[in-house]
């Protein structure tokens, strides 16, 4: 409860603020699936402050979760904090099993978790290439994937400050299955382009980044069966 009421206390003057100054728009938010499963929120990340705008811009029945790195986990205080606000601590560039074990009890248990697959925030502001732990908790918890692109807070809080146009666009929540839930090297590549493909899609064009010429294909490939179809 305690951790409940310190979530609306930011999320409640950030939508304040959001519909009485900051030029910030959402989208898609009819495409968030009910509460009741578990779901995985894959955003793309430019700045930290994607954070704050991700988290104000769902509604408050879908209190994420979140994955953050272990070194944010300085002291006994902003560790409570964290935990209050349902973090769960990563350490990068290792295969950390507590974290997985954690996670995917939370999606078991009904979690509205967010995930950076690119695992850092981009420099470019282009799409960097994708990690495939979302698609292992997604294929192990048989959970969707929320695919969702945020962009124009390059500047951060300054940016938004000055009214600079802050976007974000969720799109329609997607499975994706392997069998018995072991996923091959080859096809866990697949798959992250699949689930990162499906978060440049909803991108300009100017951020799709490492994805660009995979994205013209699927554009293209879609087309064609659209056509074929037709």
């Amino acid at each position: 409860m305690l951790g409940a009421f310190m979530y609306f206390c930011i999320w409640l003057p950030l939508n304040i603020v959001r519909r009485v100054w900051w030029n910030w728009t959402i989208e898609g938010a009819e495409n968030l699936p009910p509460r009741g499963q578990g779901m995985l929120i894959a955003v793309n990340h430019i700045n930290w402050t994607d954070i704050h705008i991700l988290g104000a811009s769902l509604p408050l029945s879908h209190r994420p979760w979140w994955i953050a790195k272990i070194e944010m986990f300085l002291n006994p205080f902003v560790t409570w904090w964290l935990r209050e606000m349902q973090v769960i601590p990563i350490k990068r560039g290792k295969r950390d099993t507590a974290a997985l074990d954690e996670s995917e009890e939370a999606l078991r248990n009904g979690a509205v978790l967010i995930v950076f697959p690119e695992g850092h925030r981009s420099r470019t502001g282009g799409l960097l290439e994708g990690r495939g732990g979302t698609v292992r908790l997604a294929v192990r918890t048989h959970s969707p994937i929320v695919p969702v692109a945020v962009w124009g807070t390059e500047q951060g809080l300054k940016g938004a400050a000055l009214r600079k146009p802050i976007h974000i666009k969720i799109g329609k929540p997607f499975f994706l299955t392997a069998p018995d839930g072991k996923i091959p090297w080859d096809r866990m590549n697949e798959l992250t382009d699949v689930m990162m493909l499906h978060i440049a899609e909803l991108l300009p064009p100017e951020y799709w980044g490492v994805y660009r010429e995979k994205m013209e294909q699927w554009q293209l490939t879609d087309t064609a069966d659209t056509k074929a179809g037709a």
